[in-house]
């Protein structure tokens, strides 16, 4: 490759960097969807002997440059860290330190390594101003990995299935001794529509072709079995449930999580059956709220008023509600588009860190809407201390938790009392709320000598009074956490490390809306709620199967999924249930 060539590389590169910035959240993903010119690094003159492709020899370089890497030394460990980036490049395995340096001299001319360095820098530069640079490489999604062709369709198909039992098999409803299909066959076919994203209402051609049963339950029928799953109580109507009324919608949580955490305990002991350790305990686990979005208008439109009506105001000037909105819709900030919208809300308790993700608890959330006719103080909603309280109750049946990760929405002092009461070490994230905080993140800004900072405080509830550290580091503008306990410097920095594990709780949110839950405009809060369980249920089956299969994947991924979300649609007709039944 000419010299001359070099500025229209690093040009190409940087589109599609710009691009890609748009639609991943870290910059080693970005450069790993770099699509790499085919006469961009042309000077290697015998490239039938190189060990290892081009592309993905390009992309660990580009990525050393934007990672502003000092050595390939260091480059050698990032590759071959828990993060797996090799992984994402297309290596076959991590590159060792004297590969790197004779891929660097021998493959590539003088130019061109100029060209990866600019190409990196320029790069870096993008990420940056899109807020894509971080100390930390992101977790594997499930689109960073396929399947090596060493592991066999059988091994995959027996390996799902077992895990699919564990999770499902305890589910039942009241349901006529005739029943045409038995309850497997529709679970079947609802493990099918929430990993392949499609409706209840989808045609039934593909999924009978998939299923291997001489038939297969209509969208209607469908519908109707999954309600009475999640029905508290066999005369209860429709209609009981469309409002979302708290001792309904409590109901049908204390309906469904009982069969929900038979099966993670289940899953939990295959675990242990196959790794005499199982899940290491106690466990860190990380709490957090994700959204099931429903898209129609809480208000009506001009012409749907009717004559006489009066508007409610309620701050936010006068509208007119719809009558059957359902109340446990709540308004949310997408942070990302800046925009509200809404759907219902579920909180979850997920372990984090080294083992096995599974998730161990839900709840529902019910948050007052500036919509609702109510005044605020007239509507009954769930506080975030009994949610979390709740939670910990769930995942407590199953393992013993010892560090509990939340991000700034429970910075509330019941939140902090009921970890100290259950000796749980917390660190959660802190709202800047006080003058005190605000003056001391400026004292830390003008300060020579330190960046970080550590304030001992009390705080009460309910008689109480417990110990506290507010922890102030450095990030964007600074951020803020709390600890129990009063630590020390040393200690402090350990505990907001060990934090960053919560951002685990996030891909998985994105990984169970991509892959495993169905598309549905529903308004019945016992389909979302079942749905939202049944999608919990196949990410817990798909960590499952990843881990069963671990050991069949070349390479020591630990437990990383080896099986994407998406490629286990394929499997979910044949593998679900037994087809005879």
């Amino acid at each position: 490759m000419e010299q001359s060539d070099a500025p229209a590389v690093v040009d190409a590169l940087g589109e599609q960097a710009e691009d890609l910035a748009h639609i991943h959240d870290h910059i080693t993903r970005v450069i790993a969807n770099l699509d790499i010119p085919d006469d961009a690094f042309s000077g290697y003159d015998e490239p039938n002997r190189a060990d290892y492709e081009l592309e993905p020899v390009v992309l660990a370089f580009l990525y050393k440059e934007a990672r502003d890497l000092n050595s390939e030394n260091e480059l050698a460990r990032r590759l071959n860290s828990a993060a797996y980036i090799y992984v994402r490049f297309g290596l076959e395995n991590p590159l060792i330190q004297a590969t790197i340096n004779r891929n660097w001299r021998k493959r590539f001319s003088h130019s061109e390594r100029n060209t990866i360095k600019k190409a990196g820098s320029r790069i870096r530069e993008i990420c940056q101003e899109h807020g894509l640079v971080s100390e930390d490489e992101p977790a594997l999604d499930p689109s960073d990995i396929r399947a090596n062709d060493n592991i066999e369709e059988e091994q995959i198909m027996d390996a799902v299935k077992r895990a699919t039992e564990l999770g499902f098999q305890n589910f039942s409803a009241d349901r006529a001794s005739n029943a045409k299909y038995a309850l497997e066959a529709y679970f079947e076919r609802q493990g099918y529509l929430n990993m392949s994203n499609a409706a209840t209402t989808t045609p039934r051609r593909r999924f009978a072709r998939l299923s291997g049963r001489d038939e297969v339950p209509h969208g209607s029928s469908h519908n109707r079995t999954m309600k009475k799953v999640a029905d508290p109580e066999t005369q209860t109507e429709l209609g009981d449930f469309q409002g979302g009324k708290t001792p309904e919608w409590r109901r049908i949580r204390d309906t469904v999580l009982p069969a929900f955490h038979q099966g993670v305990e289940q899953q939990l002991d295959e675990i242990a059956g196959r790794d005499r350790q199982g899940i290491r305990q106690p466990v860190k686990a990380a709490i957090d709220i994700t959204t099931f979005n429903f898209w129609p208008s809480p208000t009506k439109d001009e012409e749907d008023v009717g004559e006489g009506e009066l508007p409610v105001n309620n701050g936010k000037g006068p509208f007119y509600p719809k009558e059957d909105f359902p109340e446990t819709v709540s308004g949310f900030k997408d942070q990302k588009k800046k925009e509200t919208e809404r759907g219902y809300k579920f909180a979850t308790i997920t372990i984090v860190a080294e083992d096995t993700p599974i998730i161990l608890g839900i709840e529902p959330v019910r948050d007052y809407s500036w919509w609702e006719r109510k005044k605020k103080e007239d509507v009954v909603t769930t506080s975030r201390a009994g949610i979390v309280k709740r939670l910990l109750e769930q995942a407590e049946q199953h393992v013993e938790i010892h560090k509990l990760f939340c991000d700034r929405e429970f910075d509330i002092h019941e939140i902090r009392d009921i970890a100290d009461r259950k000796q749980i070490q917390y660190v959660i994230g802190k709202r800047s709320q006080s003058n005190e905080d605000f003056r001391n993140i400026e004292e830390i800004k003008e300060s020579l000598v330190y960046d970080t900072r550590i304030e001992h405080a009390w705080v009460h509830c309910d008689g109480r009074r417990h110990k506290v550290s507010i922890i102030y580091v450095p990030g964007g503008e600074y951020s803020q956490f709390t600890v129990n306990g009063w630590v020390e410097p040393g200690r402090a920095e350990v505990l907001i490390d060990q934090y960053r594990h919560r951002w685990q709780i996030e891909n998985q949110y994105k990984s169970i809306k991509e892959h495993f839950l169905p598309k549905t405009s529903t308004k019945d809060y016992r389909v979302r709620f079942l749905y939202f369980v049944v999608g919990v249920v196949m990410h817990n089956v798909w960590r499952l199967t990843n881990f069963i299969l671990r050991d069949e994947v070349e390479g020591d991924l630990g437990e990383n999924p080896p099986l994407p979300g998406g490629e286990i649609v394929e499997l979910v007709g044949f593998c679900l249930f037994d087809p005879g039944g």
